[in-house]
């Protein structure tokens, strides 16, 4: 059996439960996408296994929402994610006409874009991933997003460009 890790990650994220217990300073339990407690592994084992479930966790996402199957995300197939979450966590439909709305689409998309080939491929994804994990509560990287860190990244600033990239290098030797 295979784990879904981008529909758990979705669930998790988009859960109400999860929101409202953030939003009322409660304690939501972090994503995990590791295997493996990565702590348990040797040093030299680390970096690899990190990179391997990081990038299955991309490609899961990715998989997600690829309907037209080439391995990466385009634009319209991550607005159509950011709007599924966004229905399951609020329970309406993006209001699409809002000014600016599909703005800040383009712009999130773009900064995760590293490349500028206008679409995420899963390197990038992982990317995203291992930000969020590297930023969370711990500021380690071992496969746990926390919840405050997910919600609360500001994808639409223009400096996660830079950022992003040096995780995919980092990473990916890139």
């Amino acid at each position: 059996m295979t784990v879904n890790f981008g529909s758990n990650f979705e669930n998790w994220f988009a859960s109400k439960e999860n929101y409202n217990k953030a939003l009322n300073g409660q304690n939501v339990p972090d994503f995990n996408f590791m295997k493996v407690d990565i702590k348990s592994l040797p040093a030299d084992k680390k970096g690899e296994a990190y990179k391997i479930d990081v990038l299955n966790v991309a490609k899961s996402r990715i998989g997600n929402y690829d309907n037209n199957n080439n391995g990466k995300m385009e634009l319209s197939e991550y607005v159509e994610e950011q709007k599924a979450v966004y229905q399951k966590m609020f329970n309406e439909q993006v209001d699409m006409s809002i000014p600016g709305m599909q703005d800040t689409f383009k712009s999130s998309f773009s900064n995760c874009d590293t490349n500028k080939d206008g679409s995420i491929d899963n390197k990038e994804m992982a990317a995203v991933f291992a930000y969020m994990d590297a930023a969370g509560n711990d500021g380690t990287m071992d496969g746990k997003i926390s919840y405050n860190t997910a919600i609360g990244t500001d994808w639409g600033n223009k400096d996660i460009t830079d950022v992003l990239s040096t995780y995919k290098k980092f990473i990916f030797g890139e």
